[in-house]
């Protein structure tokens, strides 16, 4: 009898449960949930993406009263960064998380971003992108792209080498391959700058710098370290050859979806975090080159200056070759610092 009326009372309880069901799932479908697409790893201290999302969460939920909601698919989850610009041109995907030169291939002015040494830091981005030329350049990626750029990010730190000798300038970089993105913007940067420039696929890195096959490698700070390239080079150069801005690129069809509350809340939130994300990057950066050089990694400075004054025909076919791009290579020149 007891276990009777105890499995009646489960029933009863359970019954009350699913009732109640309904009223919950009805409520968080009242939100709307965002999917956020990147080919970044999940790593919450070294993925630029990561970090971004991190931040981005409590902005979005304050700036919408939780009426947008967000769901993180890091790793190339929803497809390879190629496949995912095409979802967010149909609203398929919501919002990339990625660096601005995916986007060249559709808007080939966003290939200013690839250029050696035409960035001074992050802060001259900045300057750059805040003229009317960078106003205009996010305008052409909506009407090509269908995507908005509403705020410029960094990356989670400027291009540098690591190779397995010491160099300053480009006599001592003659000879040595150096492993480059696979760009052709990025591989002739590395070249210009005096190097066997070696374009080879991430995961052979380690493998190539182990062998011998290559001398060194071009990447950010917590990249090298969050790898453990420091266990076969161990001289970090700081040339910041290239800084390349990161954001949420978001789909103009999702906003459209939106109402104006939410839109203008979304896009609050998304420039608030690129605040943020700016001053936690750099911070990220100089933890890890801290933390290469407690790794035994002699960190060193070289002539900048000497490598910048060749990259001037990298510059000029750019120009030649993209037209649309003038007002904004103007624009960089025009917001340099003496």
């Amino acid at each position: 009898m007891l276990s009777t009326r105890l499995s009646r009372r489960m029933v009863l309880a359970g019954t009350g449960a699913l009732l109640a069901a309904p009223a919950i799932i009805g409520k968080a479908r009242a939100a709307t949930v965002l999917k956020i697409s990147t080919s970044y790893p999940n790593d919450p201290q070294f993925s630029t993406a990561r970090i971004w999302y991190d931040l981005f969460v409590p902005r979005l939920k304050a700036a919408t009263d939780g009426q947008v909601t967000a769901m993180f698919f890091p790793d190339n989850q929803l497809g390879q960064e190629a496949d995912v610009v095409n979802q967010v041109k149909l609203g398929v995907v919501d919002v990339m998380l990625v660096g601005a030169s995916i986007w060249t291939n559709i808007v080939p002015e966003f290939g200013v971003f690839d250029l050696g040494y035409l960035f001074q830091d992050y802060d001259h981005l900045l300057r750059a992108t805040a003229t009317t030329a960078g106003a205009d350049l996010e305008k052409l990626l909506v009407q090509k792209a269908g995507a908005h750029f509403p705020a410029w990010g960094r990356n989670i730190g400027a291009r540098n080498f690591i190779t397995n000798f010491a160099f300053t300038d480009s006599a001592g970089l003659a000879g040595r391959k150096i492993r480059s993105l696979p760009s052709p913007v990025v591989t002739e940067t590395v070249r210009l700058m005096g190097a066997a420039a070696t374009p080879m696929a991430f995961g052979e890195v380690y493998t190539g710098l182990q062998a011998g096959v290559i001398d060194g490698m071009e990447h950010d700070a917590p990249t090298i370290l969050s790898a453990k390239f420091y266990e076969t080079a161990k001289h970090f150069t700081l040339t910041r050859h290239i800084h390349t801005p990161f954001g949420a690129f978001v789909s103009d069809r999702s906003l459209q979806k939106l109402p104006p509350n939410l839109r203008d809340g979304l896009l609050q939130a998304i420039r608030e975090t690129a605040k943020d994300q700016f001053a936690k990057a750099a911070q990220v950066e100089q933890n890890a080159i801290e933390q290469l050089r407690q790794k035994g990694v002699t960190i060193a400075e070289c002539d900048r200056e000497g490598f910048r004054k060749r990259m001037q025909p990298l510059w000029d076919k750019f120009a030649q070759q993209t037209p649309g791009a003038k007002a904004l290579l103007d624009a960089v020149h025009q917001t340099e610092k003496a």
